[in-house]
């Protein structure tokens, strides 16, 4: 009794240093488009009037971790809000890991030192930062998952409803629950309640995203590239797990490489192919999970994904977590398994730890996005009714989210942006946004309008093509997110 009462201060003490630190990182953060935009359609977008599903079609993403988020957004909360439950999400994963997992303490410790854990998932807000706390809960339950089969089955559906990258999981692991119970003829108020949910839960998630291929012009299902595309999601999942390239996109040979760097992703490879032949020796059924659930996940990224960020890579890491955790709860693992579980797990994870202290230092020295400080330029130099003008509408999220009250203007669709969305592909040259920008402040009849100029185009120098009519007025600092530095021309042909 005693043991357990200090193990738990301990675990509660490395909790909240974890929290602190990750805390730390994640109020310097700026967040960037993909970030801001979740939080934009849970404020713009409603469950009850359909528009959030229909929506999300052409968002590619299911919508649990939006729905997640609307209540802070619909009351006027700031995004900072949902940092926050990102943050807090993954202190409570440690805890749960530290106090329930059956790892050894060192193997722990590599968990919580990845890249994934100390950075990617609790600082950057996305619907993968909640994904770990779900895991690590079916984790906990499922040796108990017939004591409390509903609560299993909207863990499993919670995560086949954050991102489409864990439906394989949470599917093979919903196809193994219902054949477990309907073979052993468990069809009790409770159980019967259960099926009916996870089979309705997985259906909506192919409800949800039906079309988005078609709807969503950067999401292409390609067949005709499977070898390249295959070598490519290969070295960017690997070099981008232990590296800070953000996708890895312009590497045209492994001599684009240092040698250091090709060491690293050739042992991080190893030891991920180790831990593969480790899980199957442990347990052929987990090994099947953990190899059909990660499988999966590069069938995705191969025809149709071509980023893997690396909040995305590390959900892979996840399901490896989960496998072995339900692997080892078994008392009849040999000692000798055990431990070479151990020593490939701590060797996997403690290789990424460099990734996640020099995306640290990065965030911290560097604007990940310089949205915020172009949004604060806004408020102290231009007019709320002003007409701004974005050359790219995806990179604008970022300032919306902090600008609500401001005139953000999209000239591909016409109408006033309250968020992103991803049809139109192909951007407009300076003359034809100039011209659109001209006509649409006679519609309005605004006084002042700006462009909103994203490095995302290398920077269209709109002063040197109508030196008359443009002046620039701002310039952000760089920032670590492509796309996201910004300038800002304001147009003065009307004063001339």
């Amino acid at each position: 009794m005693e043991k357990n009462k200090k193990e738990l201060i301990i675990n509660l003490i490395c909790t909240i240093l974890y929290a602190i630190f990750t805390l730390i990182i994640m109020l310097h953060h700026e967040i960037w488009a993909d970030e801001a935009n979740v939080w934009l359609i849970a404020k713009n977008l409603s469950i009850f009037n359909f528009s959030l599903f229909k929506h999300l079609v052409n968002e590619g993403h299911p919508s649990f971790f939006y729905i997640l988020m609307m209540p802070f957004a619909k009351i006027g909360l700031p995004v900072l809000v949902m940092q926050l439950l990102c943050w807090f999400s993954m202190a409570a994963s440690v805890f749960l890991l530290l106090q329930y997992s059956p790892f050894n303490k060192l193997t722990k410790l590599s968990i919580i030192m990845s890249a994934g854990f100390l950075y990617f998932f609790p600082v950057i807000a996305r619907s993968y930062s909640i994904l770990p706390v779900m895991i690590i809960m079916l984790a906990i339950l499922y040796p108990k998952q017939k004591q409390y089969p509903l609560l299993y089955v909207l863990l499993l559906i919670f995560v086949a409803n954050t991102h489409v990258i864990m439906y394989g999981f949470a599917f093979l692991l919903a196809a193994i629950f219902l054949y477990d119970n309907i073979r052993e003829k468990n069809t009790d108020k409770i159980h019967a309640v259960s099926y009916a949910i996870l089979i309705a839960g997985l259906a909506a998630v192919i409800f949800q995203l039906s079309g988005s291929i078609e709807s969503n012009k950067s999401l292409v299902f390609d067949t005709k590239n499977i070898i390249d595309n295959t070598k490519n999601v290969i070295v960017r999942f690997f070099f981008n797990s232990i590296n800070v390239y953000s996708q890895t996109q312009y590497w045209q040979s492994l001599q684009s490489f240092k040698p250091a760097e090709i060491i690293a992703a050739a042992c991080e490879f190893l030891f991920f192919i180790i831990s593969f032949i480790i899980l199957f020796l442990i347990n052929k059924k987990n090994f099947c999970i953990c190899l059909l659930s990660v499988g999966f996940q590069f069938f995705i990224y191969i025809f149709s994904y071509g980023i893997i960020y690396q909040t995305r890579l590390f959900c892979a890491f996840l399901i490896l977590i989960f496998c072995f955790w339900i692997s080892l709860i078994d008392t009849n693992v040999s000692k000798k398994l055990n431990k070479a579980a151990a020593a490939s797990m701590i060797l996997l994870f403690i290789m990424t730890t460099f990734c996640g202290i020099r995306s640290i230092y990065k965030d911290i020295k560097y604007n990940y996005s310089s949205a915020a400080e172009t949004a604060e330029f806004i408020k102290k130099n231009i007019e709320k009714d002003a007409l701004i003008v974005p050359d790219v509408d995806a990179f604008s999220a970022g300032l919306i989210v902090y600008l609500p009250d401001y005139n953000f203007y999209s000239i591909y669709y016409n109408k006033r942006l309250k968020f992103i969305e991803w049809k139109i592909t192909g951007f407009y040259s300076p003359f034809v946004i100039s011209q659109l920008l001209e006509e649409e402040m006679l519609k309005q009849g605004c006084r002042h309008a700006y462009i909103l100029s994203s490095s995302l185009l290398y920077f269209y120098h709109y002063d040197e093509f109508m030196r008359e009519k443009y002046k620039l007025i701002f310039t952000s600092k760089p920032s670590i997110q492509g796309g996201e530095t910004f300038k800002i021309y304001k147009y003065i042909g009307n004063e001339i």
